[in-house]
């Protein structure tokens, strides 16, 4: 009888500690900012990975913001901040945001709507033009966390097409992903 009221205990218990894991993909990394894209500003959060895939040029490290869920952006919708740069994962320091990626990090804004579509497309998609991204911890576990602040240009793909201007700040905490999770989403993020 003491041997059944201690499974219970164990297992009530367990039950409690996984109550705030609804999935898979609650232990990828966070993040949390503020995007804005011409006068449209909003406040987001979402989930942070990184990866290193083998580009062109050799090794290209990538970190990715997803707003909301990971999953939530595929081939016909995305919303999304992108960082990358040629290279292995760098070391804690501050990195310049250009918008030339081979003298630093490159950055883009991302959130369109039916994107699989070319003729109806509507959003935006900015490149960073300067900014900060900095690199405060990186630890053994797979997790880099840091800051990041850009300025951006792009395009607004909504009839008529201009030309937009944005920025971004915020606060991440990135896990490592394979590249194949990049690749699973159907984004031509170019890797």
């Amino acid at each position: 009888m003491l041997r059944l009221f201690f499974s219970l205990s164990l297992l009530s218990v367990l039950a409690l500690g996984t109550a705030g894991c609804d999935s898979e993909e609650s232990l990828l990394g966070e993040f949390e900012g503020r995007i804005a894209v011409g006068p449209e500003a909003r406040v987001v959060d979402g989930e942070a990975v990184y990866t290193v895939v083998n580009g062109p040029y050799g090794p290209e490290f990538v970190i990715g913001l997803f707003v909301g869920d990971l999953y939530d952006s595929d081939f016909d919708e995305y919303d999304y901040v992108l960082f990358r740069r040629p290279g292995d994962r760098p070391g804690v320091g501050a990195y310049a945001i250009d918008d030339d990626p081979t003298r630093a990090f490159g950055a883009t804004i991302a959130r369109v709507e039916e994107a699989d579509e070319p003729l109806d497309a509507v959003g935006a998609i900015l490149n960073g033009v300067g900014g900060t991204l900095a690199l405060t911890r990186i630890d053994g576990y797979g997790f880099i966390t840091g800051s990041f602040q850009f300025d951006a240009r792009g395009v607004m793909a909504a009839p008529p097409n201009r030309s937009v201007d944005g920025n971004a700040r915020g606060t991440f905490e990135a896990r490592y992903e394979p590249p194949s999770v990049f690749r699973r989403l159907g984004l031509d993020l170019g890797i």
